[in-house]
């Protein structure tokens, strides 16, 4: 297995991993030097299957990786899982000489993004969309694999409690373009411009974190909207435990790991439309949906629901028992080796 870097598809491997570990393979997890990803592979034991490589320059970027084929060449697994589209790439070419099964695990619905996956010899689709576009580029039906995200982290329901006063709305992610945060700074906006009061905390750090900021000062909001910064495993689970609703206003997700992180706890979620969402949450009580980038609908939704304790509560409830059962590491067990075990048995291309 490989990665490089550390966003939703990286943060696959160590769920994949510990998987593959109860269906009793022996596993290797190859990873660059710095990435994000050791953290989280360390604090779950699997330190005695990682090796790290070191990055090669921008110049041989497009030749096999030495230090990846030379670990696949001592290790001679009998299937190579690459993550991300790099990641992909690296393992692919490294592992020709091999004459394995070299599959991907897929994060992207961007068409440009899925051709450049023409090399693998098997798909991993996270939702039933993704599967389908891919099998419609032309890729044999019969490589393609349905294994949605699932997480290590058994489900902690958080006890039910009263509104906080205000009440307190929670969201988190990467601070760029396609997660929508500007929307979400809008509705809370609004709501106070009705005379609502409600505080909003926003987890996360990225290239916009500085536009967000002026936002917030534009609207005269930096009283009840706080940018809280980046946060680790526990303060993410804290964080998710004590807001009162938590929202998405993401424009854009293949998957989406971030509703997964809210499910897990029972947070009640308000979230967009995205490819992933609709997959996630196909019933209807366990997420509500406004459509992409309305802030109106978007504070129309976060009023009715902290005013409605029977339906967020449901809300809560319902996700944390979708998580269990669908995206929970037993979940991912079971898919896992229906699809390789199809991909094994089907060989390369």
């Amino acid at each position: 297995m490989t990665s490089m870097g550390l966003g939703g598809v990286q943060q696959s491997i160590v769920p994949y991993s510990l998987a593959l570990q109860k269906l009793g393979c022996d596993i290797q997890v190859l990873v660059m030097q710095g990435s994000g990803i050791l953290r989280q592979l360390s604090d779950n034991g699997l330190d005695a299957h990682v090796s790290t490589l070191t990055r090669g320059g921008k110049l041989f970027r497009y030749l096999p990786h030495p230090g990846l084929r030379k670990q696949l060449q001592a290790f001679r697994p009998d299937l190579v899982i690459g993550f991300a589209q790099m990641g992909f790439f690296e393992a692919e070419r490294a592992a020709r000489p091999l004459g394995v099964p070299v599959i991907t695990r897929v994060g992207s619905m961007r068409i440009p993004r899925l051709k450049s996956f023409h090399r693998a010899d098997g798909w991993l689709a996270t939702t039933p969309e993704m599967k389908d576009t891919l099998a419609g580029l032309g890729y044999p039906p019969e490589r393609i694999s349905l294994v949605p995200n699932f997480m290590a982290e058994i489900s902690r329901q958080r006890p039910e409690h009263e509104l906080a006063s205000p009440p307190l709305v929670g969201s988190l992610g990467r601070f760029v373009e396609r997660k929508g945060f500007p929307v979400l700074i809008d509705a809370i906006a609004m709501l106070h411009e009705r005379g609502i009061a409600v505080r909003c905390e926003i987890a996360g750090d990225g290239k916009h974190f500085q536009e967000l900021e002026r936002q917030i000062e534009a609207r005269g909001a930096a009283g009840y909207i706080k940018l809280i910064g980046w946060l680790d495993k526990a303060a993410k689970t804290e964080f998710l435990q004590r807001i009162d609703l938590f929202v998405s206003p993401s424009l854009d997700e293949p998957f989406g790991f971030v509703y997964l992180d809210a499910m897990q706890v029972g947070a009640p979620v308000i979230t967009c439309p995205t490819v992933g969402a609709r997959y996630i949450f196909s019933d209807p009580d366990s997420g509500e949906f406004v459509p992409l980038g309305d802030a109106p609908a978007l504070a129309d939704a976060i009023q009715r629901l902290l005013a409605d304790d029977e339906r967020r509560m449901t809300l809560g409830r319902n996700a944390e028992r979708s998580y269990t059962a669908r995206f929970g590491l037993d979940a991912g067990v079971r898919s896992l080796e229906q699809s390789l075990a199809s991909m094994t048995a089907l060989g390369k291309k």
